[in-house]
């Protein structure tokens, strides 16, 4: 539920006290109930609730601050003019990272959100501007983002086609004294090797 994933996000363990959990046209404090009225006012309660998102720094390149300003910089930039965004920024791991509940639903027409292709690569390219521009790591070539299914699949330890052909080049690579062998080995695998040398 939106109560859920907001008091996740906000919880006082995580954000110092909630000291960095901030509200983009609604309080951090009411948040759920400002983006339920929302839905309410335009008669859009069904469907998605939220959108939830992350923005995370290596660690310890990045005071709790920073990273908060950070967060709040880019969904003031993504969002502020139309939606409710939450930020909140957690110091519970090794690297500091945002998190943002979006209310999906605008608070100045009622029209939803585009959560396509389009608003995820703004999305990215926001946060890696502003990071350049407070002097922080930029991942150079992100890889394409794996589809959910097989994601759990593999969070799980359930063996999925990629994890299998990982753990064949993992064993190749160990008893592989040569090139050749590497090779010979994945194809008594069953795997096809194509070195095709401007391709993936």
């Amino acid at each position: 539920t939106l109560e859920d994933v907001i008091s996740y996000a906000g919880r006082e363990e995580a954000t110092n006290q909630r000291q960095l959990v901030q509200g983009i046209n609604c309080t951090a404090a009411n948040a759920r109930k400002e983006m339920m009225d929302v839905k309410k006012q335009f008669g859009k309660e069904d469907g998605t609730i939220a959108y939830h998102g992350y923005q995370s720094f290596r660690g310890g390149e990045v005071t709790p601050e920073q990273a908060h300003r950070i967060g709040v910089d880019l969904a003031t930039k993504l969002w502020g003019d139309r939606y409710q965004v939450m930020v909140a920024t957690h110091l519970n791991r090794s690297h500091l990272h945002n998190h943002f509940i979006l209310n999906p639903i605008s608070f100045i027409d009622g029209k939803k959100i585009d959560s396509g292709r389009k608003n995820y690569y703004s999305l990215r390219e926001t946060s890696d501007e502003l990071c350049r521009k407070y002097g922080l790591s930029v991942i150079k070539n992100p890889k394409a983002h794996t589809p959910r299914p097989i994601y759990f699949d593999e969070k799980a330890g359930k063996p999925t086609r990629y994890n299998l052909m990982r753990w064949a080049i993992d064993e190749a690579r160990k008893i592989s004294p040569t090139w050749q062998d590497f090779i010979l080995h994945l194809r008594d695998k069953g795997y096809e090797f194509d070195r095709n040398e401007g391709g993936k």
